[in-house]
């Protein structure tokens, strides 16, 4: 497969330069991104027709124009168009890898075909994953979604439950677990790529303006260390991501313990015993069991610690 080249976020302009101060002016209009805040990559296992298509990411869905370069080389600017598709394909590729690594390939692989972009789909300021279409769809209101690599990867995250558990969401509770796996997802691949204080942090970028306006520091949409308990949940359709802060910053806290690829692992595994309809008790005692199957319940009792404290219970 050819090799192409790009330059993207990785995952934000504001994680890449520390801070988000060189990104605004006083009045908080966005300034030109400085070249520093790039980085330049290798695509991987693109095809041959010059468009951002592959066997794990296709960006065909996007609407024109749709970014073609012969000779494989996606160098350009946030600025420029087909931007977005450069990030969401490289992201989500090398996230897809990712999930390969764990062994989630072949007959246990997670998706078994392209994972469907359509990377500029609405000029409203949000990103979706839809079930029916198989597809992710970015926004371009204020920041680009696909501009922010966690944005990306939260939505992925949406579609690898669908691929593991159908119609994924059902409930309030489910519905939150969705977000916080979302979230968790995002952060837990980017982590190693982040100064220390952003690691808890996603979407920098995307969620910059909000994250002020909140008094967040850093400033980003939402933080995965937090004191939330279960105890906290409100069960009203519109909390769902602040409901899903509370899983989180379970799993935020099981990673911290446990590592990422153990931690990944168990949390991607649980899925495979859960409905539409789950709970925060289901899922927690899903990822036991899933570390007994996987780790002959190595990390049982640290595990069990984390749900007490956020008031998890495990039935």
């Amino acid at each position: 497969a050819p090799r192409g080249r790009g330059r993207v976020f990785n995952p934000s302009p504001v994680t890449t330069l520390g801070n988000h101060t060189a990104l605004l002016t006083e009045d908080r209009t966005y300034k030109k991104v400085p070249d520093a805040a790039y980085q330049e990559i290798v695509i991987r296992d693109l095809d041959d027709s010059g468009y951002l298509v592959g066997k794990r990411v296709s960006t065909q869905a996007t609407k024109k124009p749709w970014l073609h370069r012969k000779d494989h080389d996606y160098r350009i600017h946030s600025t420029q168009p087909g931007f977005e598709q450069v990030m969401t394909y490289h992201h989500i590729n090398e996230a897809v890898r990712y999930l390969e690594s764990l062994g989630y390939k072949g007959k246990k692989a997670i998706f078994r075909q392209a994972v469907q972009v359509n990377a500029t789909g609405t000029t409203d300021d949000q990103s979706w994953y839809s079930p029916h279409e198989k597809q992710l769809t970015f926004g371009t209101g204020f920041i680009d979604d696909a501009e922010d690599g966690e944005t990306i990867l939260h939505e992925l995250g949406h579609a690898i439950q669908d691929a593991i558990c159908p119609n994924f969401g059902q409930s309030y509770e489910a519905a939150a677990i969705g977000e916080g796996f979302g979230d968790y997802f995002a952060a837990s691949f980017f982590a190693e790529f982040k100064p220390k204080k952003y690691q808890h942090c996603v979407m920098t970028w995307d969620g910059l303006l909000i994250g002020l306006d909140e008094g967040l520091d850093p400033p980003c949409l939402r933080q995965l260390k937090n004191k939330l308990t279960y105890q906290d949940f409100v069960a009203k359709d519109e909390l769902e991501h602040s409901n899903g802060e509370i899983w989180s910053a379970a799993l935020w806290d099981i990673r911290h313990k446990l590592g990422r690829d153990v931690s990944d692992r168990i949390i991607i595994e649980s899925h495979f015993q859960l409905d539409g309809f789950t709970t925060f008790k289901r899922a927690a005692r899903a990822i036991i069991d899933a570390d007994t199957n996987l780790y002959g319940g190595k990390h049982k009792k640290d595990l069990m610690k984390i749900f007490n404290r956020k008031k998890i219970k495990v039935t």
